[in-house]
């Protein structure tokens, strides 16, 4: 019999929320027998009738429509010895969708190519212009859209783009309207992207798409709430109450970084002035590319002094202590190359000693790694688990 307990399994797919949406009740049988069959990695019918408790026959539907559709296969396995009547295990069919996702990593647009399975099928990155212009930057994501669609294999399914970008967007208006790093850029209209007027490009903030991967990632995100404070290139924050980030229709929510404080006698600068990256790096005289994961390399090796990290580190958790008496999460996690794990313990103990006198409890302090996969992976489950919805319907 196949082996379970694969540890490298991804799940590309929020179950929760499909099932959530479920008006019936063979839809959402249909979704727990996909979902059961994607986390065992192989299943037979008899394990998917004991441990979901439904009728065979009812089984017997649901997973003659998607072996049908293409979502599933069957297969034979012959016991070592060679003997005895072959077992039939089901497993996801990792090649019958495939997405593709872009997203922004301080100067770097990676573009990721996944299958069904959560497998990168390929990536490649691509160094950006800071005087890039929305013109410019249609042209590049058509260009690779392009490129990236002739990977597609034959016989396989592109259900579509995901696009994931700091800065402010506006959902309502479909635009890209600013990010600081691109100051001559503005207003990008999402409309122009190949695939936009088919339904086939979906667009996020990439902290968002940071936030929802570390989210499929707990298993009991859902019944708590989750703020991602990421103190880099720019300064936001996501936040996200029973598993579902917020967001608003402009895009200002979570722009924290926009924040005016006093600075001097009589003049008030946005946080971000004060201190994300580029500013605080620029300040002491670093003459490399202003890259979050090398940066925070050079800050490991001792780049900075510890006196000068400890700066920046009180700065945080002041922010941090606001943030969490507005939204009083469960969990902050923390994305920046000022902060290790030293760092993030720092932060706990600090919340745990400022919130005494407020009598609520000190939330978890988690240090997140930079990885290209974060935001990418964010945005590929994303697009599958809003476009895979019709393969769910059941028809019988």
């Amino acid at each position: 019999m196949p082996n379970n307990q694969n540890t490298n399994r991804k799940t590309v797919i929020d179950y929760r929320s499909l099932l959530q949406a479920c008006t019936r009740e063979k839809d959402r049988v249909k979704i727990l027998i996909l979902k059961y069959i994607a986390e065992t990695e192989t299943a037979s019918r008899k394990m998917v009738i004991e441990s979901l408790d439904i009728r065979p026959s009812t089984v017997s539907k649901s997973i003659g429509e998607l072996i049908e559709d293409g979502l599933v296969n069957e297969l034979s396995v012959r016991a070592n010895s060679g003997r005895g009547r072959p077992e039939w295990f089901l497993s996801i069919n990792a090649n019958r969708f495939w997405v593709i996702s872009f997203s922004i990593m301080s100067m770097s647009l990676i573009t990721t190519i996944a299958n069904f399975g959560g497998e990168v099928v390929d990536e490649q990155i691509l160094t950006l212009d800071k005087t890039l212009t929305a013109s410019e930057m249609v042209s590049i994501l058509n260009s690779l859209i392009s490129e990236c669609s002739a990977k597609v294999p034959e016989g396989t399914h592109l259900l579509g783009y995901g696009i994931a970008v700091p800065g402010l967007i506006d959902k309502k208006a479909n635009l890209w309207r600013m990010v600081t790093r691109f100051p001559n850029m503005r207003n990008l209209k999402f409309e122009d992207i190949t695939g936009f007027s088919d339904g086939n490009v979906l667009f996020e903030r990439n902290i968002d798409a940071i936030l929802n991967y570390c989210l499929l990632a707990e298993p009991g995100a859902y019944k708590k709430s989750s703020l991602l404070l990421h103190w880099g290139y720019g300064i936001a924050i996501s936040f996200a109450s029973n598993g579902s980030p917020l967001q608003s229709g402009g895009g200002l929510f979570g722009e924290i970084g926009h924040w005016t404080v006093p600075f001097g006698n009589c003049e008030t600068q946005t946080i971000e002035n004060l201190a994300s990256v580029p500013k605080f790096m620029e300040s002491y005289d670093w003459s490399g590319t202003i890259d979050e994961s090398s940066i925070q390399r050079s800050i490991q090796e001792g780049f900075l002094s510890q006196g000068k990290l400890d700066e920046i580190h009180q700065i945080i958790a002041q922010v941090i202590r606001n943030l969490h008496l507005t939204f009083f999460p469960d969990i902050i996690y923390i994305l920046s190359p000022f902060v290790d794990v030293t760092a993030a313990e720092y932060f706990s103990a600090f919340l745990s000693e400022a919130l005494k006198p407020f009598a609520v409890k000190a939330p978890s302090v988690i240090n997140l790694q930079y990885s290209t996969h974060s935001e990418s992976m964010g945005m590929v489950s994303t697009l599958f688990s809003q476009s895979i919805g019709p393969y769910l319907i059941a028809r019988w």
